[in-house]
Order: C-alpha cells, then structure tokens, then sequence
C-alpha cells in the first residue's frame, strides 16, 4: 500500500505538538476514513473543519496476468481479470487495516468515522482489529471517494458535526 500526504511525509506523529486540551478537557482527535476498495482518503477533523492528512492506494503490478485476459476462460464464466481485481481490491483493505491498526496502536487517533459503500463498509469490519473497532465513532455507508475534495469536505462536514 502506498501512503502520500502529509502523514507520509512526517509519519504518524505529524500533529503530537498540537494541543489535545481546551479548558482541561481533552479534545478528541478524529480521523475520517473515505474509502473504497482501491483507494482511501485520510482527514482529521480540526476547529476549522476537515484536513486531508493521507491518501492510501494499492501499489499495482501491471504484469501481463492482470491485464490480459483470456476469451474462452470469460466464456465460460471465469474472468481472470475480474478475479485479480477481486483479490487486490481485499488486499487494499487488508492492508489500509493494518496500517490504522498500527495508527491506532500508535495513539495518534482517538476516534475514527468510517465512509464507504455498503459492501465495502462490510469488507472494512471484517478486516478491523479489536483496537480499531473500539474507536469508531459512527459509520456512513456513502460512496464519496469518486468526488472532487470540496465536495467530499462538505459531506464530511455535515456528517462529523460534533
């Protein structure tokens, strides 16, 4: 999995210098994970709205077995491509697990809300960790990752209100 933004560039603790405390309460950190089963977009909630922070896809190998199919195997039923999408498409999510998982591990989040389609949100819980789950605040069954980011920030705005 290949992991740009700014926690790719500063690591997990990118934001540990700011301040987790208003009035000696502490204020959560959210982070908001707008997925599907290629790609993931990483925000975190600040005073000011949404922060893109990450941005998380599958590294691809574009070998001849996955770009090539064959006519009789989709013939009869069997796509080669479909299956190798199929399998990378689980690994995606697989691994975007793992590495909140070690986020979590890490402290560097404490609430976590959750954006994907029905099915993917269903690929998502099969893969969280106990640690993980325990941090999720809400899960919204909406496909945004295909939007323009203005967008997606509004959506998430109006859905992690709190």
């Amino acid at each position: 999995m290949k992991v740009s933004g700014k926690l790719a560039e500063k690591g997990l603790h990118a934001f540990d210098d700011e301040p987790h405390m208003h009035a000696g309460i502490k204020i959560p950190r959210f982070w908001i994970i707008v997925a599907d089963r290629e790609k993931a977009h990483i925000y975190r909630k600040t005073s000011t709205g949404m922060e893109r922070i990450a941005d998380a896809r599958l590294g691809h190998d574009h070998s001849h077995h996955e770009t090539a199919g064959s006519r009789g195997a989709s013939h009869h039923g069997y796509d080669e491509r479909s299956e190798k999408t199929h399998h990378s498409d689980g690994a995606f999510i697989q691994k975007l697990m793992a590495w909140l998982d070690l986020a979590s591990k890490e402290n560097v989040f404490d609430r976590l809300v959750l954006v994907a389609s029905p099915h993917t949100l269903g690929d998502i819980r099969a893969a969280l960790s106990k640690d993980v789950r325990c941090r999720i605040a809400a899960e919204v069954d909406k496909d945004l990752i295909k939007m323009p980011e203005k967008e997606i920030e509004e959506h998430l705005a109006k859905i992690v209100w709190f």
